[in-house]
């Protein structure tokens, strides 16, 4: 599905169709001052949103947020407002990287495995890609 067409969706009506997963990331470009809008995939983990920035090298939007900016969301069909933020520590990813993956367990690098019990095999996986995942994490207001 397109960008314009996920986006359209997600500010109608029927947003409820890709709500549960997906929002609106509105932001203003850090050296252009342009504004942009992405679909994008999220996690709501303790009152944060984290998106997970899949191979990283082959985009640019997250660069934006490597100082903290304000944005605004759609989201569940209403507009909020936050500060977004790329986490920086290996701890805090690792942590947030484990909800990332049980709430979308195919997004896991070892394939399709459980993460609803800690076993020290995914522990290591977890660790592993949280070394290289660049993951925004987002305050609402």
């Amino acid at each position: 599905m397109g960008n314009r067409i996920a986006i359209w969706l997600l500010r109608s009506r029927l947003h409820w169709l890709l709500s549960r997963s997906l929002m609106v990331l509105t932001y203003r470009g850090h050296h252009t001052g342009h504004r942009h809008e992405l679909p994008l995939q999220y996690v709501d983990h303790g009152g944060r949103l984290i998106v997970w920035a899949g191979t990283p090298e082959a985009k640019t939007w997250w660069r934006n947020f490597t100082s903290p900016r304000d944005v605004e969301l759609t989201l569940r069909g209403r507009t909020v407002l936050g500060r977004a933020n790329i986490i920086g520590s290996d701890q805090r990813r690792a942590l947030t990287l484990r909800a990332y993956f049980e709430r979308y367990p195919r997004t896991a690098p070892s394939g399709k495995p459980s993460f609803r019990k800690a076993r020290p095999q995914q522990e290591s996986v977890i660790a592993r890609a949280a070394k290289d995942a660049t993951l925004l994490e987002i305050l609402t207001e």
